[in-house]
């Protein structure tokens, strides 16, 4: 399968004033990704799941992080196809994905 092929997706999960949340997906490539889950007030000022995807800080590689106490879990799909999840219990700890092995 070629690089042009390979997409992958991603979500976080938590519990945010005691309710599971589930955010909306993010998209990146085989160049990898920075993303970062968070909570912000919506609109109804109640606090809700946020994730960021920007730019890699490392070819190849996805980069999860998350900026609040509770812990979150990142769920990546390869082609529609789940590939792996990444629990994150520290705040401001990332942890990174190799996407090498998957082009």
């Amino acid at each position: 399968m070629g690089f042009e092929k390979v997409a992958f997706t991603v979500l976080v999960e938590t519990v945010v004033g005691g309710e599971l949340q589930i955010s909306e997906p993010a998209a990146f490539t085989l160049a990898g990704a920075n993303l970062i889950a968070e909570t912000a007030p919506g609109p109804d000022g109640a606090q809700r799941l946020l994730l960021r995807a920007g730019p890699p800080s490392q070819q190849g590689f996805a980069r999860f992080e998350k900026t609040f106490m509770a812990p979150a879990t990142f769920k990546v799909y390869r082609n529609r196809e789940p590939l792996q999840s990444v629990e994150l219990r520290n705040m401001f700890t990332a942890t990174t994905l190799d996407l090498s092995n998957q082009g």
